[in-house]
């Protein structure tokens, strides 16, 4: 009886053991599954590689044609900026062709006192400012003229009356002049001017121009005034004596 019992259970045994498990059944499916997920993968895989190809062929195509728009670019800006500059060198021949002709034919406006010899003439550094003779209109100023007795040097000045006081928003260079009698010296740059505006000279050694007494409103310091700073008018000599010089700057005015 023992043994039989024995021999069923051993055939028991060996009939569980042949039979396939649930989870075998799992395994296999869900290797079934990551099997359709690794197909769907690489065809991805394989259409994003035609795609990079294509889009490598975009992209090298872009790069020729930005090539070629930068060679047209670069040569267009030199065309234009060979062409800007023809077209200011035409410009500034007609203006300064203009402004000589102008100039030639007493046509430009002029601000001063009248250009004649004089009796007086002072040899020591001065500022003269011309009170009598303010700019009547708006415009832009070319040059100065004078009558010069001697070879001189000096500046011009155009003064702004602000708040009472008469301040220099611009000076020339110093200018000179060996020659005598009545000279035309251009600025390098023309300034532009105020109605109201007031015109000044500094001689830092003597005063080259000659002036005569009783018929202007020219005042006087001996020192120089510097660009960007002020006087009052009440601080300027020579209002009793009325002076007036044969100096003047020269422009065009609306």
């Amino acid at each position: 009886m023992p043994r039989i019992i024995l021999a069923l259970a051993v055939s028991t045994l060996l009939i569980t053991g042949c039979a396939p498990p649930e989870n075998l059944r799992q395994m296999g499916d869900r290797n079934r599954v990551l099997q359709g997920k690794l197909q769907t993968a690489s065809g991805e895989i394989d259409r994003l590689k035609t795609q990079e190809v294509v889009l490598r062929k975009d992209m090298a195509e872009l790069n020729r044609v930005i090539n070629v728009l930068d060679s047209e670019r670069n040569s267009r800006t030199q065309e234009s900026g060979y062409l800007r500059g023809q077209a200011r060198k035409f410009m500034q021949g007609q203006i300064d062709t203009f402004k000589e002709f102008l100039l030639d034919s007493n046509l430009l406006d002029y601000v001063g006192g009248e250009l004649i010899e004089r009796a007086n003439i002072e040899d020591k550094p001065l500022l003269i400012v011309d009170l009598a003779n303010r700019i009547p209109k708006s415009g832009t100023l070319t040059g100065v003229t004078g009558y010069f007795a001697k070879p001189t040097a000096f500046s011009v000045k155009v003064m702004r009356e602000v708040e009472g006081k008469l301040v220099v928003i611009w000076q020339s260079k110093l200018i000179k002049t060996k020659q005598t009698g009545v000279r035309r010296l251009n600025f390098p740059v023309v300034v532009g001017v105020e109605k109201g505006d007031v015109i000044g000279y500094f001689f830092p050694k003597n005063v080259g121009v000659t002036f005569d007494t009783g018929s202007g409103d020219t005042r006087y310091l001996s020192n120089d005034v510097r660009l960007g700073s002020g006087l009052s008018i009440s601080s300027l000599n020579g209002s009793s004596k009325k002076r007036a010089y044969s100096i003047g700057a020269y422009g065009l005015l609306n």
